[in-house]
């Protein structure tokens, strides 16, 4: 019997092993931590090559200055530890931006060396994958990367398809009655001439929807015919009909119409988003 208690334990014991085993944490980065001798040097130099935002210390630790990296992402500043700084090129920080060259430029102008991986001096590298870097170093040594993150290996068909399902989820949003993502898909400069010939914006953008579901007691469908995009780098333009289906609560066929329209989408830090548009009924 006690064998059989002794059994059944390892087995219980052994189920909860497993079971820990499986936990998904879904770990994300939080923040990168650099020990700096100098600390009003260093945040100068943060300030002004990366320009980046000072936020609050929540630690309200003295000798800790935090900046935003975006997206919930931070660098900390920490001058108190009192130790010799380590330097080794392998452990660096990697920041994206989608104007490498202009960056570049940008440290020109100020007269801040810059290398490859290599190490030979003023040299924009690029990886396997179509990457492009460079590294440079703060005023402690600790080395950054700066690339354009993975915006060069999309190929134009795969340009083509993401967009195309940008505008499938469009139409998607307008049935759903979702204005908080359908708004999102909209450059905040946007400008458009829709079919009803008045000119607007951002702030505009989903007034023809609700004028649309103001009529009661119909039901809405839509069908896409995907006629052509055009990409031109960061810049896409997309031309296709969409044909607005309404019916009533006894599915017989109230209207249909078809509008012809065209969409010119950019790629930005925030996504591919819209900067302007024309509709018109077919």
């Amino acid at each position: 019997m006690q064998k059989l208690i002794i059994l059944l334990l390892c087995l219980i014991a052994t189920k909860l092993t497993i079971a820990q085993q499986q936990v998904a944490y879904n770990f994300s980065f939080n923040h990168m931590a650099f020990s700096v001798k100098d600390l009003e040097a260093s945040v100068k130099f943060y300030k002004m090559v990366f320009q980046l935002r000072e936020i609050e210390n929540r630690s309200a630790k003295e000798g800790i200055r935090w900046f935003s990296l975006g997206e919930d992402k931070e660098l900390h500043l920490i001058a108190y530890v009192g130790e010799p700084v380590q330097i080794n090129k392998a452990v660096h920080l990697a920041v994206s931006t989608l104007q490498l060259d202009a960056f570049v430029a940008h440290l020109q102008q100020l007269k801040l060396p810059y290398s490859d991986w290599t190490g030979k001096p003023g040299t924009v590298s690029q990886r396997a994958d179509g990457v492009k870097q460079i590294y440079l170093q703060d005023p402690n040594g600790y080395w950054i990367e700066i690339n354009n993150g993975y915006t060069a290996t999309p190929g134009v068909e795969q340009i083509k398809n993401e967009i195309w399902q940008l505008e499938m989820d469009y139409w998607k949003y307008v049935k759903e009655k979702d204005m908080q993502s359908y708004r999102r898909l909209w450059d905040e400069n946007f400008i458009g001439y829709p079919s009803t010939n008045n000119i607007g914006g951002k702030a505009n953008i989903t007034d023809w929807i609700t004028e649309m579901y103001s009529v009661k007691n119909r039901k809405f469908d839509y069908e896409l015919t995907r006629k052509i995009e055009n990409v031109f780098g960061d810049i896409v333009i997309v031309l296709y009909d969409a044909t607005q289906i309404w019916t009533s609560d006894k599915g017989e066929l109230l209207e249909k119409v078809t509008f012809k329209l065209t969409h010119t989408w950019k790629r930005t830090a925030m996504g591919w988003l819209i900067i302007g548009g024309m509709g018109a009924k077919k």
